[in-house]
């Protein structure tokens, strides 16, 4: 079972320190070690740590920090985040993941949409937000590169829409 915690210093420290493999490594945290935690902890970040029984697992945010400039947050709803440990991905636990933090979201914030941002080249994430529900409402690019890509999902859950 996959439980979602509030994050602690020594999460923060260990989820800060994961790197991934490329083209993933764009996902790397690009902070050090103190700058993570103050950033992670900040209460308007919402963040959790995943626990697949004692294994920290991942973590996620809800709310703004899961916003990529550039894209269009002006309808009502959640935004999340997720990060999975680099040793999981890949490896088929996607869609626990998603449920678990997802099942939160709704108790939680009781929110009108819930809505994920994710680069457009990221095809595992792209199908494991799709397969829980989640369906494409736009893409937007930016001039930049923001994490390794200029060009975005965004993909949004209905509660209303799914019993």
């Amino acid at each position: 079972m996959v439980e979602l915690r509030p994050a602690t210093e020594q999460n923060v420290r260990e989820f800060a320190a994961w790197h991934y493999d490329p083209p993933y490594d764009v996902y790397d945290i690009d902070m050090t070690p103190d700058d993570a935690v103050a950033y992670f902890l900040e209460p308007g970040i919402n963040c959790h740590s995943l626990f697949d029984g004692n294994t920290m697992a991942g973590y996620c945010t809800f709310g703004h920090d899961a916003q990529v400039p550039g894209g269009n947050y002006d309808t009502e709803g959640i935004d999340i985040g997720l990060g999975v440990k680099p040793e999981l991905t890949g490896a088929g636990k996607g869609n626990r993941f998603v449920e678990a933090v997802v099942a939160h979201a709704l108790v939680t914030f009781d929110p009108a949409q819930l809505r994920v941002t994710i680069a457009a080249g990221n095809t595992r994430a792209l199908r494991v937000w799709s397969d829980a529900g989640f369906s494409e409402t736009s893409r937007f690019a930016t001039s930049r590169d923001i994490m390794g890509s200029r060009e975005f999902a965004i993909l949004t859950f209905t509660p209303t829409d799914h019993p």
